[in-house]
């Protein structure tokens, strides 16, 4: 190697231990000078991925009124929440916010394999509280504020037993579905109540994600990069929201005129109306209700009201029917031959059918004479319909109860609860355990004894009186569609039940309902509404007249008479005698007249 080569080696050697000296000079300067520097530029910028909440899907109305939507509201929750300041903040943040110090480290300790998501505190919270936060952000690190939607119902407590609620989910609840490999997050709101449980897959969407920069104190500093949420799927109902609110507020100021006259017992009750012809639930109220947007702060009142606001009476209150089950002796004497359309039947007013028992007797004791079926129903006659049920047999009675829908579920999938009533019997009374004695299928024939019915089965008989014998499931959803309005789903009507009986015994049936509103008829009123309607009242004896239990008052109909449209069953508990008669002559004459208007 010649001394030219030599010297350019090294001359490169020196080029490449200056160029490591001046990498080790800088490596230095970063290191020792300028370490607190980086080192807090590091710490305060982090790069965060968080989930961004979608919202929930609406739920509207037959006509397209909103029922349940979304607005957007404040969340306070904590991200990289320092472990030296947790006391104070907590501490300022439980009184702040109204909450145990012990919640909000269950809340902490929930999450404590998910560091890097945000751990909701309290959602829905006022903007006062924000401002508090903001003003004080410096000494409350990993506190931040998130923008959510909140479930919203801009007619408040209209529909309220359909609608239902959502609720903060538990962590038990938490644990169980995300076993069932359904993935939700600790402060996610869950549907707990009437559709908003039952269609909950449904109505919750996909939540989408925010890549962010946040500083020490959790505050974005830039986005990043963003996957939109997807709306979850829209419910739309066969309920009339006009007619929901006819019926709503017709009840309300009916209990309240009770009220005023000293009947404190009134206040509960149910009022369901369907479509004969496909089993769509138009209206469906059960009173008293609650506010679903108050649901969180008023549940500890409403928990302890004896009047049980959350109960749907429509599904889950067990009645007497009364004399509205004496279209189900007519039909059963009908079919089985004992009874013609002009057999007539003496009613002396009181009677004694069994060696040793009371006499039984008509309303009041009123002798109505020799009646035909059609009669005995304008005129609600008890004694004509104890001699068809001694014709009869308990048996026989069940056996037509059963195809009329009584003493089981009418179908209705969209809620959840529905209780199947009772039919007494001598079947249903050894199941448990009761003792069946011969006289009490008097009783069973006009409503009485440990008959329990649903209001929503009484609509349904209704609308199969109406219909000639075919029971539809009841439906409270039309379709569903997806956030850009598709249609994902459409609900067709579905017979569950054709009952194949003579045309002459619905003919007779209903002209017999069609009398109890003309005049001599026990709802005689009722003829001079807008349409002709046929029904039944009905007074369920549930104590002694003007004690601390009154009886119940009860319609069952359809209308118009001649084709009908609707099917109507109202339930009035603890109230006087013929409380219910303008209650339904109201809630027809309202709504005919809103349909004309259309």
């Amino acid at each position: 190697m010649n001394k030219y080569m030599l010297e350019r080696i090294r001359f490169f050697m020196m080029i490449v231990l200056l160029v490591m000296l001046l990498l080790v000079a800088r490596l230095a300067w970063l290191q020792i000078y300028r370490h607190d520097y980086y080192f807090a530029k590091a710490e305060n910028n982090r790069t965060r991925e968080l989930p961004v909440t979608a919202a929930r899907g609406e739920i509207y109305d037959r006509h397209g009124e909103l029922l349940a939507g979304s607005r957007p509201g404040f969340t306070v929750s904590l991200l990289d929440f320092p472990k030296h300041d947790r006391p104070e903040v907590i501490r300022f943040l439980s009184e702040l916010l109204k909450m145990e110090e012990g919640l909000i480290q269950k809340k902490i300790a929930a999450q404590r394999f998910r560091t890097f998501a945000p751990i909701r505190l309290k959602n829905d919270v006022s903007a006062e509280v924000v401002a508090k936060i903001r003003e004080r952000q410096l000494e409350l690190p990993g506190v931040i504020i998130e923008t959510e939607p909140v479930r919203h119902y801009p007619s408040g407590s209209l529909a309220a037993h359909v609608l239902g609620y959502v609720g903060e989910i538990g962590p038990e609840q938490l644990r169980r579905l995300a076993e069932q490999g359904i993935s939700y997050r600790s402060g996610d709101n869950i549907g707990v109540f009437g559709l908003e449980r039952a269609w909950e897959q449904t109505l919750r969407g996909q939540d989408g994600r925010l890549i962010v920069e946040t500083n020490r104190y959790g505050q974005r500093v830039r986005v990043l990069g963003k996957k939109n949420p997807i709306p979850g799927g829209r419910l739309h109902l066969t309920l009339d929201a006009r007619l929901q609110r006819i019926v709503e507020q017709a009840f309300s100021e009916t209990v309240t005129a009770a009220r005023q006259q000293g009947n404190d017992q009134a206040g509960r009750g149910a009022v369901v109306i369907l479509n004969p012809n496909n089993g769509e639930i138009l209206a469906m109220a059960s009173i008293p209700a609650y506010n679903p947007n108050t649901i969180s702060k008023d549940i500890d009142a409403l928990n302890a009201d004896p009047n049980s606001p959350q109960k749907n009476r429509v599904i889950r209150g067990g009645y007497p029917a009364g004399s509205t089950l004496k279209m189900l002796g007519a039909v059963a004497g009908l079919e089985e031959g004992v009874l013609g359309e002009k057999t007539r039947i003496i009613c002396t007013g009181r009677k004694i059918f069994f060696r040793g028992e009371r006499p039984r007797a008509c309303f009041r004791g009123t002798a109505h004479g020799a009646l035909n079926v059609v009669e005995a129903l304008a005129k609600s006659c008890n004694i004509f319909f104890f001699e068809l049920a001694l014709r009869l047999g308990i048996d026989t009675l069940e056996r037509y109860a059963h195809d009329l829908g009584f003493g089981q579920p009418t179908g209705l999938l969209d809620i959840e609860g529905e209780e199947p009533g009772v039919f007494d019997s001598r079947n249903s009374r050894r199941s448990r355990n009761v003792r069946w004695n011969i006289g009490d299928v008097l009783s069973v024939a006009i409503g009485q004894a440990d008959t329990q019915i649903t209001p929503l089965q009484l609509a349904n008989y209704a609308a199969m009186l109406a219909n000639g014998g075919l029971h539809y499931r009841p439906r409270l959803l039309q379709s569903v569609t997806d956030y850009r309005g598709e249609t994902v789903y459409r609900a067709e009507p579905e017979v569950l039940r054709r009952l194949l009986y003579n045309e002459e015994t619905w003919r007779v049936v209903r002209q017999g309902m069609e009398a109890v509103t003309l005049p001599g008829g026990t709802a005689a009123s009722l003829r001079q509404l807008p349409v002709r309607l046929a029904g039944k009242t009905g007074t369920a004896e549930t104590g002694v007249q003007g004690t601390d239990r009154r009886p119940h008052s009860l319609f069952v109909g359809y209308a118009p008479a001649e084709a009908p449209e609707i099917a109507i069953a109202v339930i009035v508990e603890h109230v006087e005698t013929g409380t219910v008669v303008p209650l339904v002559a109201r809630i027809i004459s309202e709504y005919y007249q809103s349909e004309a208007k259309k």
